[in-house]
């Protein structure tokens, strides 16, 4: 996954090929970009798209990064516009999951959300609210200390 969503093609495939040379990279990448093409999209400048989409889905084999990562590192080479608003989390693929799986992924968030509104309201000082790093407090989940008046059969598995 790319790590550097504001990175150009360039600086992608430098971050991301290690200590592999051009000619093996091109063959990670299955062959497409061939090596003198990679070799260019190093040391020149971006001046389009690629001609086919093998060479995107190449790179992206290549490097190990999703094919969005190279699409954007393209457009960011080419001064294209590309919203990279590091504060909203996107899990690409995560609308593939399960119902039940996408509930607990936006629960877990929600919940991990309400506690550091909870830290910036009470200014960062701890004794206000408790222990924000603690995801489930203890006054949060009174069944699962036999409290009276709480059923644990009653409560969602």
């Amino acid at each position: 996954m790319n790590t550097n969503p504001n990175q150009g093609i360039r600086e992608l495939i430098l971050n991301k090929r290690g200590d592999r040379s051009l000619e093996s990279l091109s063959k990670a990448c299955g062959g497409v970009p061939t090596r003198a093409n990679l070799d260019r999209l190093i040391n020149r400048p971006v001046l389009s798209w690629p001609k086919e989409n093998a060479v995107i889905l190449g790179l992206a084999k290549g490097l190990g990064v999703r094919v969005i990562d190279v699409v954007t590192a393209y457009a960011t080479s080419l001064g294209l516009p590309v919203d990279t608003d590091t504060s909203s989390l996107t899990l690409p693929g995560a609308g593939n999951l399960p119902e039940a799986s996408q509930r607990i992924i936006r629960e877990t968030a929600d919940n991990m959300l309400w506690w550091q509104e909870q830290s910036v309201i009470a200014n960062g000082d701890p004794e206000a609210i408790g222990e924000v790093r603690q995801l489930f407090p203890a006054d949060r989940i009174a069944a699962s200390k036999g409290e009276p008046g709480v059923d644990p059969e009653q409560l969602p598995e």
